[in-house]
C-alpha cells in the first residue's frame, strides 16, 4: 500500500470527520486508523494481525492525538524516538490541546509539526489541505 498514512485518534467521531476532511480536501493517500498508542506500536512491531507486511505496510507519515487511553500521543512519540527503524517518519500531531506546554513536549518528542483540531468543518478540511500540501505530498507521493 504505498503512501500509507498512519492515523492515531481515539474518538470515533473525529476518525470519522477527519476521513470525510481528507476526502473532501482531495487527499488520495490510503489512511490506516488506529485508535490508541499502543495499537500503533504493535502495528509498528508488526505484532498480530499486524505480522502481514502486504496488509500492513508501514506508514510514511503518522498523525496522532495526544489525549488518548492507554498509551497516548506522548507515549508513542517516546516509543518511536527509541526506535531507529522508524527516526525517518515524519510524526504530526493533531489534538485538540492549546496548552502551550503540550505543544512544546509533543515538538520536544520529535513531533514535526503540531495542529490544533479545529472547531468547523471548513477549517478542519483547511486544515487537512495544509498538511497535505506541506507534508504528504513531501513524504508520501503517489506515483
Amino acid at each position: 500500500m504505498e503512501g500509507l498514512i498512519m492515523l492515531v485518534e481515539d474518538s470515533d467521531d473525529e476518525r470519522a470527520m477527519l476521513r470525510f476532511a481528507f476526502q473532501k480536501a482531495g487527499v488520495r493517500n490510503p489512511v490506516r486508523e488506529l485508535h490508541n498508542g499502543a495499537e500503533a506500536i504493535e502495528y509498528f512491531n508488526g505484532e498480530g494481525e499486524y505480522a502481514d507486511r502486504e496488509r500492513y505496510p508501514l506508514p510514511c507519515l503518522i498523525i496522532t492525538d495526544l489525549k488518548m487511553p492507554g498509551v497516548d500521543g506522548f507515549e508513542l512519540l517516546e516509543w518511536l524516538n527509541s526506535q531507529p527503524d522508524f527516526a525517518k517518519v515524519p510524526r504530526l500531531v493533531f489534538s485538540n490541546s492549546l496548552i502551550a506546554s503540550d505543544q512544546k513536549r509533543a515538538h520536544e518528542l520529535g513531533a514535526c509539526a503540531f495542529f490544533v483540531k479545529p472547531g468547523q468543518f471548513d477549517q478542519l478540511i483547511k486544515t487537512v489541505a495544509e498538511i497535505n500540501e506541506d507534508w504528504i505530498s513531501e513524504h508520501c507521493p503517489l506515483t
